[in-house]
């Protein structure tokens, strides 16, 4: 049992000492006698938290606490306002925290995803990620920890998924492995979609700082705000967190950077597929026009009227307004000073220590090329810096060229240009490119997202993985965590990364792990 830096229950430690106590839920026999669930009280919590204890692949023991309570329900005359500390509304006496939280309010386009993913690689009937249950009242988080003491790097984990879908405890996403190694592992849930992130002015006239539409980025700084303050009880570090997330996650983290809100609250960076906000400028009025547009063709009079709508029923309304909806953050003036690039360009962004990556097939599972049509063309290149040279340029090239130049576009450019930036302004920064393509003749190639298994050491059946996989799972982990722990991912039995300069040499992670220049020659137009 760990002596965790809170108040930790009595009888969990009697029992522990005599062995013989029934064990609770989540507890497991040893013999004859019972070995109790692990227990921990954060400080100013009135919740005991029972957690249950997880064997990873190498026999270790790692402690895990899931679906607790963060912020106060969003429901209600919650929805669309900034989230509040559980408070209240948090949990208290003896609190399961066994099971997985319900995810946020979404479709099934996430399980679509993964179903493409596995289908890829030639699996379909076998393959069966279901889709857990979805609720509004979703500001949960999970937590995986060392059973050893000490004051441990805190990793804390922002799921992808466009921000209109995924959940916080996915199986590629489940944390044991990582922890194993020494750090605490956090997964956090934020609202999506129409919940997330539609603006009004009638919203903004609610706050006194005139702001609407970025609840699910302040969701993920309330996250943060628990674990300055709590996660201490289960072993972490609050003066040693790192943010690192995939796809809108990385997108999100690169909003936080730029969030005074957010600042003191990370002390380093990890953006996985997720470099775009270097070139957004989306602004609160288009956002707010945006919604003022959807309450018209819901035939809602008000925001009052919609905040009493159903929340499956609500969720149906954004889907037949818009595909995505309401899925991108908008320059406020609050939580987003200003657009990205001005921020960016004057270095007004929170100095920590930063990973960015991308991976070599961006655009598989992303673009479908038979859907490709002029104005779909144009829908995607609209967000480049100069959309009408990107849009002549392309049409000189070859179907794949095309292709590979929108994955660079919407991924690899910008995140240079966000790497760029920083390092320019003296923080240390280092930029990867994962090239690993799993064996088979799949044609799925590194595919968005197809790095995170290896971050997790999550590899399911249905994923074709051999010793070469292996190597490179364990070398990304320590390259993940020792950037954790000191801010450099470097470390013994590593190949040498080099920090970055715009130009300069990136990391290649495939089969052979080395450091060589990124080729950026669609950057310049893109």
């Amino acid at each position: 049992m760990r002596r965790a830096a809170g108040r930790l229950g009595g009888a969990a430690l009697v029992c522990a000492a005599l062995a013989a106590c029934a064990p609770p839920a989540g507890g497991a026999a040893t013999g004859t006698a019972a070995v109790p669930a692990p227990r921990v009280t954060p400080e100013g919590v009135d919740a005991t938290y029972l957690g249950t204890r997880v064997t990873t692949r190498a026999g270790a023991t790692v402690l895990r606490f899931s679906g607790m309570r963060y912020a106060e329900p969003p429901v209600g005359e919650g929805r669309w306002r900034a989230p509040r500390p559980a408070g209240a509304a948090g949990e208290t006496g003896e609190t399961d925290a066994t099971g997985w939280p319900p995810a946020c309010m979404q479709d099934e386009g996430n399980v679509a995803w993964y179903a493409g993913v596995a289908a890829g690689f030639g699996v379909t009937g076998e393959f069966a990620m279901s889709m857990p249950p979805v609720d509004e009242d979703c500001l949960f988080l999970n937590l995986w920890t060392p059973d050893t003491e000490g004051r441990l790097a805190v990793m804390v984990w922002i799921h992808g998924g466009g921000n209109v879908g995924g959940w916080s405890h996915e199986p590629n996403y489940r944390g044991a492995e990582l922890a194993a190694r020494g750090v605490v592992v956090v997964s956090v849930q934020y609202r999506l979609g129409v919940f997330g992130f539609l603006a009004h002015p009638a919203l903004g006239r609610e706050e006194p700082h005139g702001s609407s539409g970025n609840y699910g980025l302040l969701d993920q700084v309330e996250a943060l705000r628990w674990v300055r303050d709590h996660v201490a009880a289960f072993g972490g570090d609050p003066d040693n967190v790192t943010v690192f997330g995939e796809s809108a996650g990385a997108g999100d983290i690169g909003y936080l950077l730029f969030a005074p809100q957010a600042r003191g609250l990370f002390h380093r960076a990890v953006s996985q597929s997720g470099g775009w906000p270097a070139d957004r400028r989306t602004t609160l009025a288009e956002s707010e026009a945006e919604g003022e547009r959807f309450l018209g063709s819901a035939g809602v009079a008000s925001i009052e009227a919609l905040r009493a709508v159903p929340a499956d029923r609500l969720l149906v309304m954004a889907a037949e307004h818009s595909r995505r909806g309401f899925d991108e953050p908008a320059v406020d003036g609050w939580l987003l000073p200003a657009a990205a690039p001005e921020l960016l360009a004057e270095a007004r962004f929170a100095p920590v220590p930063a990973m960015f990556g991308t991976n070599a097939d961006e655009d598989q599972g992303m673009i479908d090329p038979n859907a490709m049509t002029e104005a779909a063309w144009r829908a995607v290149v609209a967000g480049f810096p100069n959309p009408e040279v990107a849009l002549e340029r392309l049409g000189e090239l070859s179907e794949a060229q095309r292709l590979a130049a929108l994955g660079a576009g919407m991924f690899h450019c910008p995140t240079l240009r966000f790497a760029d930036a920083v390092a320019a302004a003296g923080v240390p920064a280092w930029v990867y490119r994962f090239a690993r393509t799993r064996p088979g003749d799949h044609g799925v190639g590194a595919y968005h997202g197809a790095e995170i298994p290896y971050v997790f050491d999550t590899h399911d059946a249905w994923l074709p993985t051999d010793a070469d996989d292996r190597a490179l799972t364990r070398r990304m982990m320590d390259y993940w965590v020792n950037f954790a722990r000191m801010g450099d991912p470097n470390g013994e039995d590593l190949p040498a990364w080099p920090p970055w300069r715009a130009g300069g040499e990136a990391l290649i992670l495939d089969r052979i792990v080395r450091a060589e220049p990124l080729d950026g020659s669609f950057c310049g137009w893109l």
